[in-house]
């Protein structure tokens, strides 16, 4: 028999609304997550262009270096009183001046972002946004301007960019030496989610992925103090600018909604215009609050416009789910058995998340209402 335009289009749509998925804060890191991060600084990768059903073939990256980035709670950290807002402390070993040293990131995640709100023990002054929440394709995002630390030098480094020579030019005559510099900064960042697809891996798996474009814009102004060392009263000494600069980093992100992934698959940086290192997820042990398979519980129909069912065959009594909407709001939960029905006469149409729950953890299911 042959089909009708109408049965292709609806079997077409249905295929589309499961390829572009849907990232939300259920989907990223968690308390007790261990991630293996390795990192290719030559990886020759040419981006492609934005739009949807989309193959990222990043199978051939190579591990050249490889950390290791744990997922803790704040309290248990050393800097831990200083983020009484942190729910997640993201720990890893980074390259310094004297040789590798750990460093704690800060963060807090609620169903609107993920936040940076500090490291060790510098504390921003307000959060910046590592990731805004939800994810979806076509999804635009700008965070800022928001103001960072203001640092303050003085010493051979002050000495070294700003010596006694340059006060007068900068205070117009009125001081003579420099007695310290203030730098500060505004970071404005935004996002744009502007491709959906799948993402080959090294380890040889294929992910659904949204690819999310971010820039970074730095803006820094310096102020210097120059004392008058010449008059009794010292009238000419003040603050003076000094200048300052404009910075712009680009990023990549693959993120996807995957229950054993839980990070992004692979970031790249950019300089201008060509891709100079490739960050990718390289292996992980993940918290045991997600330990089921996704084939535990059957969630039918999907689409659906008055109820579904969720069922499983395990043995389990004591499940549960929990109904969002794409922005992390709660709308129904219930305890079930084996199994139960989904009343989603009452709710709007779109799209929203199943979290279900059994003794062994917890899998996300994202189910369309029509």
């Amino acid at each position: 028999m042959k089909k009708t335009v109408l049965s292709i289009i609806l079997s077409l749509s249905c295929i589309l609304s499961f390829a572009q998925i849907t990232v939300t804060h259920m989907d990223l890191m968690v308390v007790g997550d261990e991630f293996y991060e390795a990192t290719d600084d030559n990886p020759s990768i040419i981006l492609g262009t934005a739009g949807p059903n989309k193959t990222w073939n990043f199978s051939f990256l190579n591990a050249l270096e490889q950390d290791t980035v744990s997922i803790a709670a704040p309290g248990g950290t050393p800097y831990g009183s200083s983020y009484p807002n942190a729910t997640l402390c993201m720990i890893a070993e980074v390259d310094g001046w004297g040789g590798p040293t750990i460093n704690y990131t800060y963060m807090n995640k609620d169903n609107t972002g993920l936040y940076i709100l500090g490291e060790s023990d510098v504390v921003l002054p307000t959060p910046t946004m590592f990731m805004p929440l939800p994810l979806t394709y076509g999804a635009t995002h700008v965070d800022g301007p928001i103001s960072a630390e203001d640092q303050m030098y003085s010493g051979p480094t002050l000495d070294w960019y700003f010596p006694d020579t340059m006060a007068p030019l900068l205070s117009g005559g009125s001081a003579h030496t420099i007695d310290s510099a203030l730098v500060s900064a505004v970071i404005t960042n935004t996002f744009d989610v502007d491709a959906w697809g799948t993402v080959n891996m090294p380890d040889g798996n294929d992910y659904d992925a949204l690819r999310v474009m971010a820039e970074m814009d730095y803006t820094y102004s310096i102020l210097v103090y120059c004392s008058d060392t010449i008059t009794i009263t010292g009238a000419g000494s003040g603050w003076f600018p000094a200048g300052g600069d404009t910075d712009i980093e680009h990023e990549i992100f693959f993120m996807s909604d995957n229950p054993n992934v839980r990070y992004p698959l692979v970031v790249l940086a950019m300089d201008s215009t060509y891709v100079v290192e490739a960050t990718f997820l390289n292996g992980s042990s993940l918290s045991s609050v997600n330990t089921i398979e996704p084939t535990s519980f059957n969630v039918y129909p999907i689409p659906s416009s008055y109820n579904v069912t969720i069922e499983t065959l395990m043995q389990s009594k004591n499940n549960s789910y929990e109904l969002y909407d794409i922005s992390g709001v709660l709308i129904d939960k219930q305890l079930f058995n084996q199994s139960t029905q989904v009343d989603l006469s009452h709710i709007a149409k779109g799209t929203y998340i199943l979290k279900i729950h059994s003794s062994d953890g917890y899998i996300n299911k994202k189910i369309v209402v029509e």
